[in-house]
């Protein structure tokens, strides 16, 4: 019962999630392997002792250094995440004032740039709001996620538009649609300029 308790106490040396994990099986094999030694005397005891000492230094600062690169990665990945969103909450906000100085200075020659930036507020802030979510609760690839998220979003977003240019009257189909793709093409710039940043491999979707 000594031997165990004192194997246990180093198995302390060991990151939580893997002394949680993997602590009883190796107590286990510890028990095994002592009760082998313990017939044999007290120099095979001290030899056990001391490779079984040896063993835990090394394994425990090999298994430490893993779970510090693992946190590492994590951090980085969320401050990446949290850059990524400011810079798309910036670019909203420069397109909402650009939006609002065109409506009260809006002339022929810049209409379709008063759609586009519409279509790129509003598909922005749902396209990236769902492909920040995927993000975080998927192991998807970055560029193909957003990729697929602006195309669902800004194929809904069109057809909602033209649906209700039917009913309402008075809006420019021809307008609306490249406005529409002129978002699409931004956002998926944007994006791909994004995860051009990422100098790890992604996984794949």
């Amino acid at each position: 019962m000594l031997s165990k308790r004192l194997f246990q106490m180093m198995l302390f040396a060991y990151p939580r999630e893997f002394r949680l994990e993997y602590g009883p099986e190796m107590t286990q094999v510890f028990r095994d392997c002592y009760r082998d030694t313990e017939s044999h005397g007290l120099l095979t005891a001290t030899d056990f002792w001391l490779r079984i000492t040896l063993d835990v230094i090394r394994t425990a600062a090999v298994e430490r250094w893993t779970t510090l690169m693992k946190g590492s990665e994590t951090m980085n990945n969320l401050k990446r995440d949290v850059i990524g969103v400011i810079a798309c909450v910036a670019i909203i906000g420069v397109a909402l004032f650009l939006l609002g100085y065109l409506r009260t200075h809006a002339t022929g020659s810049i209409l379709l740039l008063g759609f586009a930036l519409d279509a790129i507020v509003v598909a922005g802030v749902i396209s990236n709001l769902v492909i920040f979510l995927l993000r975080r609760a998927t192991r998807f690839a970055t560029f193909r996620t957003a990729l697929r998220t602006l195309l669902i979003v800004h194929g809904a977003l069109l057809l909602v538009a033209i649906l209700i240019g039917i009913r309402v009257g008075g809006i420019s189909f021809p307008l609306v649609f490249l406005s529409y793709v002129v978002s699409f093409a931004f956002w998926l710039t944007i994006h791909w300029f994004w995860s051009q940043t990422k100098t790890s491999p992604e996984p794949a979707a």
